[in-house]
């Protein structure tokens, strides 16, 4: 059973097409006198949400008290803003276009860090790997790219022997990338090697969303063909199907429902 909690009208001036949340944990150092019994406390927590629109705008959110609060607006995109992730710490957000440029900002004071220009083809997707050292997208050409945090520049490209890559996951223990696209297979690449390690083709439409596991040893994907997919990362079986409307988005909470 569901109820509405929070509703925000007129948030962006058109459709919103992308959503990502998470919590600032701000820390003090603490401890005793001698500075090895120094240990870092949390002071304080803030739960942040971000938007973004077919109005080229990405918005940043306060979420109190059941309400979400107006923080920062970001206009630095040309055309509309298709996919939107925040930093496993969220300190930084990034933003993919369809202007073929990917931003990071900074969620606490709305300055923008770094811009990666992606080429002539859409920056579609886009992830952090869990350690937030890469910002990873996928485009229309099928490639996932990999860019620096730290430098903004393309340090890998993968090619993931498909169409146009839609949805993208990286396991929280570093080790796998899952990749989805349009003709609805799906890829997994080893991040250390950068090497494609399995190709999963249970799915005969786009897959919309992938999750991983909490311990990383399964992937939950989610196609148009309307059927939730189950499988293990280790041997690439699959575990179990479901069935029901079309999967647009999903968490690894969806196979408790």
């Amino acid at each position: 059973m569901f109820a509405l909690h929070t509703k925000k009208e007129s948030a962006h001036n058109d459709s919103i097409w992308c959503c990502d949340g998470r919590q600032i944990k701000h820390m003090t150092e603490a401890g005793g006198e001698a500075e090895s019994e120094m240990q870092s406390q949390v002071t304080d927590v803030e739960d942040i949400v971000v938007t973004g629109g077919v109005d080229d705008v990405v918005k940043i959110w306060n979420y109190r008290e059941g309400e979400l609060e107006y923080r920062h607006q970001l206009t630095d995109h040309s055309l509309g803003v298709v996919s939107v992730a925040i930093s496993g710490d969220g300190r930084r957000v990034a933003s993919s276009s369809l202007d073929s440029v990917i931003i990071v900002w900074d969620t606490l004071s709305g300055a923008k860090v770094a811009t990666m220009e992606t080429g002539p083809v859409d920056a579609w997707s886009v992830i952090f790997t869990h350690d937030d050292k890469f910002i990873v997208s996928g485009s229309h050409t099928g490639n996932v790219n990999m860019f620096s945090v730290e430098t903004g520049k393309l340090e890998h490209s993968l090619d993931s022997k498909s169409k146009f890559t839609l949805s993208l996951a990286a396991s929280s223990d570093g080790k796998h990338l899952a990749t989805g696209a349009i003709d609805g297979i799906i890829n997994v690449f080893d991040l250390g090697t950068k090497k494609l390690v399995h190709t999963l083709e249970g799915h005969a439409m786009p897959i919309r969303s992938l999750c991983f596991s909490p311990d990383s040893t399964k992937l939950l994907t989610g196609s148009d063909d309307g059927h939730l997919k189950l499988y293990d990362i280790s041997h690439a079986t699959l575990l179990g199907t479901m069935s029901g409307k079309h999967c647009q988005s999903l968490s690894f909470k969806d196979m408790y429902i």
